[in-house]
């Protein structure tokens, strides 16, 4: 058994080649296979030597490895081709079969794990690709803090630079053999010195792709205490020993005396190789970044390259993960949901600026994420590498690196996947390295912290999506909706919402329907009008014309859309939009345009919105959530997919489900109070008349539906919702109410009289006690002063009546209820 060689852990390697103590795979920074085309046949070399037959070298008595290569001379047997595979330039994706969804099957339930694939065939290549995004173009510049302002970290103290030179014993500890699992060739990533069924694992030896020689004994460090290395730079000694050798601190005696770090470029004795490694990294130097190690040069000695890196303080955050597992008795204690999410929001800054330089990072991991005060750095750029290299070295990380890199090579997308991977890994507790978790994540099902953030979960599914088109196509994008996350997270935990403009949606349209409607709480099922509209592309040649167009019948809209679709500007995309959703209002469904418009990009949301909208007018639940699952899932940090989610499950009758959602939406946000209604609604539905009237009293008072809110509440209140008759205490606070509105008359004589017939009511039937000195609406609790107050209501009821035969209803109701007197 090995011993675990990660700083400050004593625990050992186990057979899968991770430790039992700190589960972290040493040396985990690793190569990716690169070639275009398969690797060579372990059972046969290209020249018909079979594995395990003598070398046919002149003076060669080795015998012909698995990988076609001689063990002995290094050297392919005689006669085969020598060729260095080497991963094709160009598309970063690949699509596979068929059009996959980013939502269950489904409608109602939360998602499940998925398989993801391209949506339309030839996608993922340059020109095919178009999703459509509004957020704001990247720059190079990034937050001092993390949090996004709505968490407070705590900051990590940074300590002094001279404590990270190991000691003699934790040195020890390092030295032997590298696990078989982490041996790769340094030059092209192929898997090399590994054991088969007909011969053990090799520690040195010859790269059977590239013939580089590999020896994967850790040796003492090579550079020693006090030694100068290009003549500028003093080492103090070995912090770490990782993928490509030794990590040295140094102090920079030119420039100050500043702390520098050194890491080996390339595992080589051959000087040539050392300078070629130096020349090729000196890309390296144009990063300039805020959130990303300071790269300061680069030297060769003793035949070795070195890149001279700014030494970074603080704490990384797989140590942090270590130190709550040492805390927690030795059990892995994940870091909370909201400063895991926080210290990610901290590096995609980072990441959108390489990739705007054309750079992928590759190999992002807890590891490679240095806190420090109250901000993160990037601390390892030996994996960075242009995105259009061919013939580069890709380092990467089991568990943490894209599937399809060994194929296709590294894009935005795969970088932006191993962002996906390290939050996870960090919040949650799973076998990520290998097995069933690999590429994939537990389900809702299993993990507890994704049934309760729905939204963490569903943001996670996109960034870990099988296949790269559907995951997030930029660091702005992603770090827009894992705002949007955080937000959500952030509010449940604490209770308090934080509303946020979207930049997506338009406003809630709930006041326009009260308008429309006297009473939206009276109605049985939520009103498909309250769901927000997309925003328009301002860059759409149709956006001005369809932003002055009036507010018209949608056959007179659709009139107008289409002598604008005649007209020099054409049919547009946006034009096109709307018209799909004035058809849906006139009741036609408009499934032929939103399928073209699907077909032109399958990765535009906004036609699955509109196609949700079509199916909600129309009363099918579940065909509605389906649509809208998947745009919640696409874009996770907005609030109005989610109220959609909500009101498609009302609409089928899943009151639990719906009231789940509606609570998560109304707590994030409290200007989305159409949720409040269908909250209330739902636990009516579930005679849950406390709820119901709890969630219309959420309606904040600077909303201008907190009036019709508070209506709702006293009808709520006066109905009692499953009791026979509404108690006493329910009807005291329906009556405060009344007074306390400014109702018109008539409103307050029809909402009056429901109070006062409900407490004739309780009295005659013995559930409510006369009490003189109690009362409602002003008048006491006894039985003459409640048929008064009643035969008043009723009487002026009928002043406002619209006929005479609801006059004399009225008046008839009033002679019933007048309490009986001598004279």
């Amino acid at each position: 058994m090995t011993s675990c060689n990660e700083t400050g852990c004593g625990g050992t390697i186990a057979a899968d080649g991770y430790c039992d103590t700190c589960g972290t795979k040493p040396n985990s920074a690793v190569p990716a296979p690169v070639a275009a085309g398969p690797a060579p046949a372990p059972t046969s070399t290209p020249t018909g030597h079979t594995t395990g037959s003598v070398c046919n070298r002149d003076g060669c008595q080795g015998t012909i490895s698995p990988d076609s290569y001689c063990d002995t001379c290094g050297l392919k047997a005689a006669g085969g081709p020598s060729t260095t595979p080497a991963r094709p330039a160009g598309s970063t994706s690949k699509p596979t079969s068929g059009h996959a969804t980013m939502a269950p099957a489904s409608g109602l339930a939360a998602p499940a794990p998925i398989e993801m694939s391209s949506r339309l065939p030839g996608a993922g290549t340059a020109t095919a690709r178009s999703r459509l995004t509004t957020s704001s173009s990247r720059t190079g510049s990034t937050r001092s803090a993390i949090g996004a302002g709505l968490i407070n970290v705590a900051p990590t103290p940074i300590g002094d630079p001279a404590m990270a030179v190991m000691s003699d014993s934790k040195i020890q500890k390092v030295l032997g053999a590298v696990p078989e699992p982490e041996r790769f060739c340094s030059s092209c990533g192929r898997p090399v010195g590994r054991a088969d069924e007909n011969r053990e694992g090799r520690l040195k030896g010859f790269c059977g792709t590239c013939r580089t020689q590999f020896d994967f004994v850790t040796n003492e460090p090579a550079l020693v205490p006090g030694e100068l290395v290009g003549g500028q730079y003093e080492i103090l000694g070995p912090m770490a020993h990782g993928g490509m050798g030794w990590i040295y601190l140094a102090q920079d005696k030119r420039v100050s005396d500043r702390w520098v770090v050194l890491k080996g470029l390339l595992n080589s004795e051959d000087p040539d190789a050392a300078l070629a490694a130096v020349a090729e990294r000196r890309f390296l130097a144009q990063i300039e970044h805020a959130n990303i190690v300071n790269i300061y040069n680069f030297v060769t000695h003793k035949n070795a390259g070195y890149i001279v890196m700014e030494m970074v303080g603080g704490q990384s955050l797989n140590s942090k993960l270590k130190d709550r597992r040492k805390a927690n008795g030795g059990v892995a204690d994940p870091l909370p949901p909201a400063e895991a999410i926080a210290y990610v929001l901290g590096i995609l800054g980072a990441f959108g600026y390489l990739h705007d330089l054309g750079l992928v990072y590759n190999d992002l991991k807890p590891a490679n994420i240095m806190a420090l005060g109250d901000q993160v750095k990037l601390i390892d750029v030996g994996a960075v590498m242009r995105i259009d290299d061919p013939n580069a070295a890709i380092f990467g990380t089991q568990g943490f690196q894209a599937p399809e890199v060994a194929e296709m090579g590294p894009s935005i997308a795969s970088d932006l996947f191993t962002v996906g991977r390290t939050l996870a890994v960090m919040m949650i507790r799973f076998t990520f390295h290998t097995g069933e978790y690999q590429y994939k994540l537990p389900d809702p099902s299993a993990e507890p912290l994704f049934a309760k953030y729905e939204s963490l979960y569903r943001f996670l599914l996109r960034a870990c999506a099988d296949h790269p088109d559907d995951r997030f196509q930029s660091a702005a994008e992603m770090a827009e909706q894992l705002t949007g996350v955080l937000r959500q997270v952030v509010s449940l935990q604490t209770g308090k919402d934080h509303p946020r403009p979207s930049q997506h949606f338009g406003g809630d349209n709930l006041t326009t329907l009260l308008v429309q409607s006297a009473d939206a709480y009276d109605v049985d099922v939520p009103d498909w009008r309250v769901l927000p509209n997309p925003k328009v592309d301002p860059a759409d040649a149709a956006a001005s014309f369809l932003l002055d167009l009036p507010e018209l019948d949608p056959v007179k809209s659709l009139e107008l859309l289409e002598a604008g679709a005649a007209s020099a500007m054409g049919p547009t995309r946006e034009l096109r939009l709307r018209i799909a959703r004035e058809t849906s209002e006139t009741g036609t469904n408009p499934d032929a345009i939103l399928r073209e418009l699907e077909a032109l990009d399958p990765w535009d949301w906004r036609p699955t919105w509109q196609r949700g909208v079509f199916y909600l007018r129309q009363g099918t639940g579940e065909l509605a959530a389906s649509s809208f699952n998947r745009v919640w899932t696409e874009l996770p940090g907005e609030m109005a997919p989610q109220l959609a989610v909500a009101m498609s499950a009302e609409v089928a009758g899943d009151y639990n489900r719906a009231a789940q959602v509606y609570t998560r939406v109304m707590t994030t946000d409290s200007t989305f109070v159409s949720a409040a209604f269908g909250l209330a609604r739902c636990r009516a539905k579930l005679n849950q008349p406390a709820d119901a009237v709890a969630a219309l009293n959420s309606v904040p008072t600077t909303s201008a539906a907190h009036y019709d809110a508070q209506v709702a509440a006293a009808r709520a209140l006066i109905s009692g919702g499953s009791a026979a008759t509404p108690s006493l205490g329910d009807l005291s606070q329906a009556s405060a109410v009344i007074e306390r509105l400014q109702l018109d008359a008539a409103e307050r004589a029809e909402l009056s009289a429901d109070v006062y017939q409900q407490v004739l009511e309780g009295i005659e039937s013995g559930q409510i006690q006369p009490d003189a000195n109690k009362g409602v609406l002003g008048s006491k609790l006894t039985l003459r002063e409640i048929k008064k107050g009643l035969e008043q209501t009723y009487r002026t009821r009928a002043r406002f009546a619209t006929n005479a035969t609801e006059r004399a209803m009225y008046v008839d109701r009033a002679n019933k209820a007048r309490p009986r007197t001598l004279f």
